[in-house]
């Protein structure tokens, strides 16, 4: 997916799961979340994360490659129990969400994601989209419905509340 399609995408499900959980939908999630749904592209220099990673990502795919490492649900793993306690902040929480989102939406791409690396470089798929064409553009269509949706249900309420604050 293109970034954007990641983000848009990762907002309306961060929004689902703040439908059917107590997560709070707040401003510092929803950064969590767009930071999260960019994060796993780390590994790629001309990615919209990589272009601003300072040669993080030439780093990154030098030693391990494109959708290798940071699209593995062991790593995420990892991160998620490196960031998300007991007590961890709706920021922390809407990184960790993010990034599982993020592999999620690659895992339905025809390139598919390697969930089990280090131990199986096999990429899993349900190959349903291919990067920039028609039926990415479906699934982005469809997350902003269910985005509205889910604003227009309230949760929007909490987060607006939460940016006033921040004033």
């Amino acid at each position: 997916m293109r970034y954007s399609s990641h983000v848009i995408v990762s907002l309306c499900l961060g929004a689902a799961a703040t439908a059917y959980t107590a997560l709070p939908f707040t401003a510092a999630y929803t950064a969590g979340l767009v930071i999260g749904s960019l994060l796993p592209d780390i590994d790629e220099p001309s990615s919209y994360v990589g272009r601003r990673s300072f040669g993080v990502a030439g780093k990154v795919k030098e030693a391990f490659g494109h959708r290798r490492m940071t699209h593995s649900l062991i790593v995420w793993g990892i991160l998620a129990a490196a960031l998300w306690r007991e007590s961890a902040s709706p920021f922390a929480t809407g990184v960790v969400l993010g990034y599982l989102f993020h592999i999620i939406e690659d895992f339905f791409s025809v390139q598919g994601v390697p969930l089990f690396w280090p131990f199986s470089s096999k990429r899993w798929k349900v190959p349903l989209y291919r990067t920039g064409k028609g039926m990415e553009k479906v699934f982005v269509a469809a997350a902003w419905v269910g985005f509205v949706y889910f604003g227009v249900s309230g949760l929007f309420y909490e987060w607006w509340r939460s940016l006033l604050a921040v004033w």
